[in-house]
């Protein structure tokens, strides 16, 4: 744990150092979000964010920790793809490149560094199901379905960065609590405080007064950086937790990503249009303000992560943990069309 410290420590230090610095060079090189008919915020806003979190734990990492284990093919293949990201954020790149990249970066994280998932766990409750020569083709399929789902839900001030720091704390909690993973603790930890003064910006909070956004290099970095610690921890072998635990610790970003594609294609549109039907969006139809909306989904969000950790510590049947979560992902999918009346009643019944 002193390790993660003081990594953690240097990330935060140079994160700041990062965040104050690329401000006054977003607008030069056009590293910039602007209003549009989807984004409501005022003038153009700074999309730096994530390449200060990723500044902050790359010089961490490179000081304090080493680059063996497949860590150093990580770093390699998140920097290619916060570079991809920051380049997306200025010029636009076509969603296909995205998605060939993404292909490319995934397959050499998974060969590169001889880590990938192994097993999906005992989910059917018939034993182990072991992914063979197909490893490494899923690991790339949650490589690209991580960065995707962190992308989308970054839709309101905060939301994010507090989906990353729910995913990373736990996950961190989960490698602390078993023995021979203290790498792993070490990058959730880290990752998770180097986004802290990304985050402060990000809410406004003092001393912070300029308000700075994650951007796309920021979300890809996160998403990539959730599926390199989730498959370390889930490999069959000498495992931090078991592979349905990873669906509960990144639940909410995984099943808003998917409920609106399931939705998307029901309507005959393409599942990568973009629109203002996620959760958040819905909820500030609904009437309530972006914090109040931040409030309610961060807590949706502890509360499936923490309860997939209370399956993993008290070994909770694999299959159970596994039909639980359908379930919940089948009543999320079915309230989430009507959600809105729902928070509507209840702000009602609450100004009564």
């Amino acid at each position: 744990m002193e390790a993660a410290s003081t990594t953690g420590f240097l990330a935060v230090v140079i994160s700041l150092f990062a965040l104050l610095s690329l401000r006054p060079l977003a607008r030069r090189v056009h590293l910039v979000d602007i209003p549009n008919e989807r984004k409501a915020h005022k003038g153009a806003v700074p999309l730096t964010g994530g390449l200060s979190a990723f500044a902050g734990l790359l010089v961490a990492w490179l000081i304090a920790m080493p680059l063996g284990g497949g860590f150093g093919i990580y770093l390699l293949c998140s920097l290619f793809l916060v570079v991809l990201g920051a380049i997306d954020d200025a010029r636009d790149i076509p969603a296909r490149f995205r998605l060939w990249a993404q292909v490319v970066l995934g397959a050499l994280l998974a060969y590169g560094s001889g880590v990938y998932l192994n097993t999906f766990g005992d989910l059917l409750g018939f034993g182990d199901i072991a992914l063979g020569f197909l490893g490494p083709v899923v690991t790339i399929a949650a490589v690209i379905g991580a960065t995707n789902a962190f992308n989308m839900i970054d839709g309101i001030d905060g939301l994010a960065g507090s989906m990353s720091q729910v995913t990373l704390l736990s996950l961190g909690f989960l490698f602390w609590w078993s023995p021979g993973f203290g790498m792993e603790l070490v990058l959730a930890v880290t990752i998770a405080m180097a986004l802290l003064p990304y985050l402060a910006a990000n809410l406004g909070i003092r001393p912070f007064r300029h308000k700075i956004f994650m951007g796309d290099a920021g979300s890809m970095f996160i998403g990539f950086s959730v599926v390199w610690l989730l498959v370390n921890g889930a490999q069959a072998g000498e495992q931090a937790f078991r592979p349905v635990t990873a669906l509960w610790v990144i639940a909410v970003p995984l099943m808003d990503m998917v409920a609106i594609m399931v939705r998307r294609a029901r309507k005959g549109e393409s599942v990568m249009k973009p629109d203002r039907d996620h959760l958040h969006h819905i909820f500030l139809r609904a009437g309530l303000t972006d914090r109040q909306a931040l409030v309610v989904i961060t807590l949706f969000s502890l509360a499936m992560a923490s309860f997939g950790i209370v399956g993993e510590l008290y070994a909770v049947p694999e299959w159970l943990m596994f039909v639980l979560f359908l379930a919940v992902f089948v009543v999320y999918e079915r309230a989430l069309g009507h959600v809105w009346r729902l928070v509507t009643i209840v702000r009602r019944q609450v100004l009564r």
